[in-house]
């Protein structure tokens, strides 16, 4: 019976965690307490989180909504353009040539403004941007699309103009070779701007980040482009002739 009740004491001593020393009052276990590491008391909850982007995610958003909007419309724009074009179009087809470069006109500068905001406010910021060389590699690629659009929206406002003064008459019509050159710009265009998507994925993963890199020598390639070839294409559109065989052709289409 000793034996039994020694049990029963020892195994309520374990359950319980109350004192059994012979001669003292039972006394309650002193509570465990579980260290917690500062770095886990300090993580902020999701509701936390959630506050702390508020103030700033809707503008945010918005931007590069307009960002990638007026990339998809620019796109389209210069696509339309590509598909539209060519020799002795008819009026409605250069009227949907003039709306289209219009059009894409107007979301280049909407693109080039969202992209400043992205940069300098709302993206990883200028301190990322100046250090990775595929952010300028994708400026490059956005300058050549830029200049490379001089040569038809050149073009395109010239028939135009000529077209408001003679009214309902059509103008000459377009010939082959200036036909021809205008889809290898545009082909040209499309091709940057198909690359652009590709450079921004690899940018905004930091692939080939160098914190050396000065932003100047990143930023010299894209004047250099964009002045370049912008000086080049606008020389060639306003210079444009046409082959004495191609003005024959277009008299006998257009006695008038």
């Amino acid at each position: 019976d000793m034996f039994r009740a020694l049990s029963l004491v020892c195994l309520a001593h374990a359950a319980t965690g109350w004192s059994i020393v012979p001669g003292q009052a039972l006394v309650a276990p002193r509570p465990r307490f579980v260290r917690v590491a500062p770095s886990v008391m300090m993580t902020p909850t999701t509701t936390e989180l959630v506050a702390l982007a508020a103030p700033g995610a809707i503008p945010s958003a918005l931007v590069a909504y307009g960002h990638y909007l007026s990339f998809m419309i620019g796109t389209a724009c210069v696509t339309a353009e590509r598909l539209t074009i060519k020799p002795a179009m008819t009026m409605e087809e250069e009227k949907i040539m003039t709306i289209a470069d219009t059009t894409y006109g107007l979301t280049a500068l909407l693109l080039v403004y969202t992209g400043y905001l992205r940069v300098t406010q709302y993206g990883k910021g200028w301190e990322f941007y100046q250090h990775e060389p595929i952010f300028w590699v994708k400026m490059t690629l956005l300058a050549v699309a830029g200049a490379a659009s001089f040569f038809p929206t050149t073009i395109i406002i010239q028939r135009a103009i000529e077209q408001q003064k003679l009214g309902d008459t059509p103008i000459a019509p377009m010939s082959e070779k200036l036909a021809a050159r205008m889809t290898s710009v545009l082909n040209a265009e499309l091709l940057a701007f198909f690359s652009i998507p590709l450079a921004a994925t690899l940018m905004s993963r930091g692939v080939g980040y160098a914190d050396w890199l000065p932003w100047q020598a990143g930023a010299a390639p894209v004047v250099l482009v964009l002045g370049g070839l912008g000086f080049k294409y606008v020389k060639e559109a306003l210079d444009w002739t046409e082959d004495p065989v191609d003005a024959a052709v277009d008299a006998a289409v257009d006695p008038a």
